[in-house]
């Protein structure tokens, strides 16, 4: 791969980065459900990650430890979050959604499910499947690189 295709390559991310962020965000906007937009990816982030460590969550979502600890804490005041002793090592806190969290996340789920299925039907059902291909294309390798 040439420098300018990997140039290019980059510049894709660019551009895909505010259209997803804005898709997935538009569901929570919508509902007004009075949690910020990185709380809103906390509990994301927890819904998919299962438990994680404080500095485990911060660096998957790219955010400093302090930010962090302030979201979960207000999260945690809303019942939608649970701290709890790593059981290898005392010191360390992991934290993890509240089943009352876990219902919300899948209501949030569904929705996000009924509004993409809306935006969906722009596509032909060969377009739709090529987008299906691509995308997991590019999560798997995404992935990949942020390990």
């Amino acid at each position: 791969m040439t420098e300018n295709e990997r140039k290019e390559y980059i510049n894709s991310l660019f551009r895909i980065y505010p259209v997803c962020r804005k898709l997935v965000f538009d569901t929570f906007d919508k509902k007004k459900y009075g949690i910020t937009r990185t709380q809103q990816v906390i509990m994301l982030t927890l819904g998919v990650n299962g438990s994680l460590t404080m500095s485990g969550l911060a660096s998957k979502i790219n955010t400093s430890n302090e930010q962090a600890t302030r979201a979960v804490a207000q999260l945690v005041e809303k019942g939608f979050i649970e701290r709890m002793h790593d059981s290898a090592n005392r010191r360390i806190i992991r934290i993890k959604l509240t089943d009352e969290a876990k219902e919300f996340v899948e209501q949030i789920k569904r929705e996000m499910h009924e509004d993409f299925l809306e935006r969906f039907s722009v596509f032909s059902d060969d377009e739709l499947e090529e987008l299906v291909k691509a995308t997991n294309i590019i999560a798997e390798k995404l992935n990949k690189m942020a390990i």
